[in-house]
């Protein structure tokens, strides 16, 4: 399959270097001649316009804020049964986008479950939300990400997890580890927990900001964190509001030793 990657930053150039390794034929495009330079360097062949015409498929790795724009520009211009392939982590809106373009292209949106951390991506989990056919997108899918577990979600649900499982653990390891920054640390399980917010320094914050920002799903989970921390702030037993928190920890115990041994070997 001939692709084109359109995005060479950090998940365009993992997925274009998966991509050749599964036995596609892919070249690469981004404005940065930085961008190019690097995926240059990494082997992938690059292209000096995007021409989605000339491709089985086109995906399109790029800013989250720009997803919906690129998605209106290229998808109507690839081939009737071509593949136009949106990996952005918040799938809502770009989905609309996708929806309103109407027939030609089938449009596979997906959010890949890995980073660049990554080898490849056989066995790795890829969600797929629906666009218009879910087994018509998913077969697509398979095709494209060979090897890749596809998981289908519906976009809602996929975007309140994200806010929840990756907008909200990298705000508060931004927030940890401004307040454990300085001063004094001891060899605690904290230290590691501080180690592990330091983590989050090495992704682009502006990945992090356009998930808080441009996820109403994530706006609801800051303001059920600010009323969580306005009410221990507040209580004049802040131990009875800690326990309401917990309350459905059933298996905190275990939870616990699991968290520790994860700590302990890193």
């Amino acid at each position: 399959m001939r692709i084109l990657v359109l995005g060479l930053g950090r998940m365009g150039l993992l997925l274009a270097s998966a991509l050749s390794s599964a036995g596609h034929e892919v070249r690469g495009y981004d404005p940065s001649g930085v961008a190019r330079e690097r995926a240059s360097l990494s082997g992938i062949s690059i292209v000096e316009s995007p021409e989605p015409e000339d491709y089985d498929a086109v995906l399109a790795a790029v800013p989250l804020d720009r997803s919906p724009a690129i998605a209106r520009e290229m998808c109507p211009r690839i081939r009737r049964g071509g593949i136009y392939a949106d990996v952005s982590t918040l799938k809502a809106e770009v989905n609309t986008v996708l929806r309103s373009i109407g027939p030609g292209a089938i449009k596979v949106s997906v959010h890949p479950l890995f980073g660049r951390g990554a080898s490849g991506i056989v066995g790795r989990p890829i969600v797929l939300t629906p666009v218009e056919d879910a087994d018509r997108e998913s077969g697509a899918a398979a095709g494209l990400f060979r090897g890749a577990k596809i998981i289908v979600m519906d976009e809602s649900e996929h975007d309140d997890a994200v806010a929840r499982s990756i907008a909200l653990p990298h705000l508060l390891g931004y927030l940890f580890r401004a307040a454990s920054r300085e001063g004094p640390s001891i060899p605690s399980t904290s230290r590691r927990l501080q180690e592990l917010a330091a983590a989050v320094e090495v992704e682009d914050p502006e990945l992090t900001a356009q998930l808080i920002s441009r996820s109403p799903a994530a706006a609801r989970v800051l303001r059920d964190l600010e009323e969580a921390l306005s009410a221990i702030r507040s209580a004049g037993d802040p131990a009875q509001i800690l326990r309401s928190l917990r309350d459905d920890w059933s298996d905190r115990e275990s939870l616990y030793e699991l968290a520790y041994r994860a700590l302990d070997s890193l």
